[in-house]
């Protein structure tokens, strides 16, 4: 009996020196992935901090779309995870209304109290300061490049 409560204390506590690395291998992996699916999203619609693209016309405008990150990020890691999160969303979105381009782009980041039981294996009431970030825009359908306004 001894050598089975030995042996599952050695796991659990080869899992709990594991975990840290786990999480951050996670995290990392997730904004891998985001980064290649916006830039395949990128190909179809342009971004834009101004309120127009130079040299294209702005057929129609769609209306405001966003994108916020879901996790609570606490660190840069996971800020950098969320930033791409609420971009990803903000492209998704745009396309789901039919958009080409996104005009006049806005990241914003708001700060909280979090308190996440999950995170925390020993202290799972531990409150940190965690950020939520929003990206958003103005979707539109632009002029291909290079078309002339007639």
């Amino acid at each position: 009996m001894a050598a089975v409560a030995a042996i599952i204390f050695v796991v659990i506590a080869l899992f709990g020196l594991a975990w840290p690395f786990l999480y951050t291998y996670r995290i990392k992996w997730r904004t891998i992935a985001l980064d290649k699916e916006i830039k395949y999203f990128q190909n179809r619609v342009a971004i834009a901090t101004a309120n127009a693209i130079p040299g294209r016309t702005t057929e129609q405008v769609l209306g405001p779309a966003t994108g916020t990150s879901r996790i609570p990020a606490s660190n840069n890691d996971e800020r950098k995870l969320a930033e791409r999160e609420a971009m990803h969303g903000l492209i998704k979105e745009a396309i789901r209304m039919g958009a080409n381009a996104v005009l006049d782009l806005k990241m914003v980041t708001d700060s909280y109290e979090h308190t996440d039981p999950k995170r925390f294996l020993v202290f799972p009431a531990v409150k940190f300061t965690a950020t939520k970030v929003t990206c958003a825009g103005t979707a539109v359908k632009v002029a291909a490049a290079g078309s002339s306004p007639e």
